[in-house]
């Protein structure tokens, strides 16, 4: 009678291997000892490998060490096994099969439910319908997984398509923000410049529109003239000292307009470096300095070259390459014009260069046909 009630004792009951060797071990979670009992008992005959728990606290402890891949547990005791859904299979012990249990063992999330005093058919049955539907269940999540994969790689792909397309957006945006305020520039200086006809008032008010956009800089207007070189029309001293401003400007012009003339285009160059790069000539004399330069072309003829330098500490705006560009191919029209009405009594091979003296304005302007060209 002691071994009897020693053995009931214990909180978890073995069983042995049935004849038929299921791989499955079989906890069955029951308060009452004769129903848990009788229930090992009918599995084991069936050949299932049983483990038996008189209590809740018994049952979570057995299956936080691995105890179990079926878990029958009774209704009793269900809501106080919190490791229950770690199981592969669940099943609740109900009193009565009916809508009630039903719900009962959906809201504990149980794979099935049967009655207590069912037989092992109806629990085989139970255990091959929850095979089933976790057999599904897990094909879906292997549907889903797989679904989240493609949509995680497409969501990476849309974003870095996105990335790109924003960058291309933001720099077509800076693009054509910078060509508008090109455009509007040119337009402005068009409208300022087309009536000037004397040469002089154009240098100075080209000059005058350049230091407004672009702020203030030190500023030459170089002219070719018939012999082949390069004088100095009009400058801007901004920050050198004043002795030597002329004569720095002078020797600029020996090699600034030709090489530009060379290059063809506008320049921007930062610094020391790319000045003696670009204009090796005048890297002496224009040091460490921020520069501007672009040759002004009239019907394959340079006409003018502007030239703008500051201080590095005081860079240009971003698209001020592209503005000078503009400006200087405006320039050179105005400058084509300028001589076409000094010199449209001569014959075209007979016309002065911008940097050769021109005839006054009272002895070009006799006729209507000059009267008409200022209109």
């Amino acid at each position: 009678m002691a071994a009897r009630k020693s053995k009931s004792a214990k909180e978890v009951e073995t069983r042995g291997t049935g004849k038929h060797g299921h791989a499955c071990i079989v906890l069955v979670a029951h308060p009452v000892r004769a129903r848990r009992e009788a229930i090992v008992r009918s599995l084991a005959q069936r050949g299932y490998e049983c483990r038996s728990a008189p209590s809740a606290e018994c049952a979570d402890g057995s299956i936080r060490e691995g105890v179990g891949s079926v878990l029958l547990m009774a209704e009793s005791i269900a809501d106080h096994i919190p490791s229950a859904r770690s199981v592969e299979t669940v099943i609740l012990l109900c009193e009565k099969s009916d809508t009630r249990a039903a719900r009962r063992a959906m809201e504990l999330r149980c794979d099935d439910f049967i009655d207590e005093k069912c037989e092992i058919a109806e629990f085989e049955a139970s255990l091959a319908r929850a095979a089933t539907a976790r057999g599904r269940a897990r094909a879906r999540e292997r549907r889903l997984r797989g679904l989240c994969r493609k949509l995680n790689a497409s969501r990476r792909e849309l974003s870095n398509e996105l990335n790109r397309l924003c960058s291309e957006m933001t720099e077509s945006y800076a693009e054509l923000a910078g060509k508008i305020d090109t455009v509007a520039i040119a337009g402005e200086f068009t409208g300022l410049i087309r009536q000037e006809i004397e040469l002089e008032s154009l240098m100075r008010t080209s000059l005058e529109f350049l230091l407004a956009k672009l702020g203030s800089t030190n500023a030459a207007l170089f002219l070719p003239s018939s012999s082949g070189d390069w004088t100095l029309g009009a400058y801007v001293n901004y920050d050198r000292a004043r002795d030597s401003a002329e004569m720095m400007l002078d020797h600029l012009a020996d090699t600034v307009p030709g090489r530009m003339d060379e290059i063809g285009s506008a320049v921007a160059l930062d610094g020391a470096a790319q000045v003696k790069h670009a204009l090796p000539g005048a890297s002496d004399w224009l040091g460490d300095c921020t520069v501007l330069a672009a040759p002004a072309h009239h019907e394959g003829e340079t006409l003018a070259c502007v030239l703008l330098f500051r201080d590095r500490a005081a860079p240009f705006p971003e698209h001020a390459r592209e503005t000078l560009e503009s400006l200087s191919k405006i320039l050179a029209s105005q400058f084509g014009r300028v001589i076409k009405v000094h010199h449209r009594h001569l014959p075209k091979e007979e016309w002065a260069s911008p940097g050769d003296p021109f005839p006054s304005c009272g002895e070009e302007l006799e006729d209507q046909d000059d009267r008409d060209l200022l209109a």
